[in-house]
């Protein structure tokens, strides 16, 4: 009986895996095809549109996360970010009066590009130009910040530690 059993269970597996485990796979992938093709009618959007659509978006992702100038080197990329800093501070009426470049640092996989800012302008020029800092220059954070009024104007006086990150490069043994 259990010879029988194990004869029988073994046609089974065998029947599967030569003739039904293929032509399975196939339907599989049929219906995946023809589910995206169904997706691309009920939208009226092509499929080579979707794809151009997705790709868009990953790079996006990418500049978001590498930053604007990802492959610079660090003395490049300080230069790079001081003259953005400058132009930006340019574009929201904001007097840049110092930007002093820190330490290098590793952390992990990045390096840390610290840069002390001094900067002057209303509330509402120093939140837009620091909104616009965040969004050109990619991933950087505000480390620190001081906001005092300035004595002779309505102006505001900020000084910040802003920290910009690139993937540090590995030296491979």
């Amino acid at each position: 009986m259990l010879l029988m059993a194990s004869i029988f269970a073994l046609t089974l597996t065998a029947s599967y895996l030569y003739l039904f485990k293929n032509p399975f796979k196939d339907y599989l992938q049929l219906q995946q095809k023809l589910d995206l093709l169904k997706e691309e009618i009920h939208t009226g959007i092509p499929l080579s549109k979707q794809i151009e659509s997705s790709e868009a978006s990953v790079l996006s992702l990418k500049k978001k996360l590498y930053g604007e100038n990802p492959q610079l080197p660090v003395n490049q990329k300080m230069a790079s970010v001081i003259g953005q800093l400058d132009t930006i501070s340019a574009g929201h009426h904001v007097n840049l009066i110092a930007i002093q470049p820190g330490e290098v640092t590793q952390l992990f996989l990045f390096q840390e590009l610290p840069f002390n800012i001094e900067i002057t302008g209303s509330y509402f020029s120093l939140f837009n130009w620091l909104y616009q800092v965040e969004k050109d220059l990619g991933p950087i954070v505000v480390k620190e910040f001081d906001i005092s009024p300035e004595s002779t104007t309505v102006n505001l006086n900020m000084k910040l530690t802003l920290a910009s990150y690139q993937f540090a490069k590995w030296d491979s043994p």
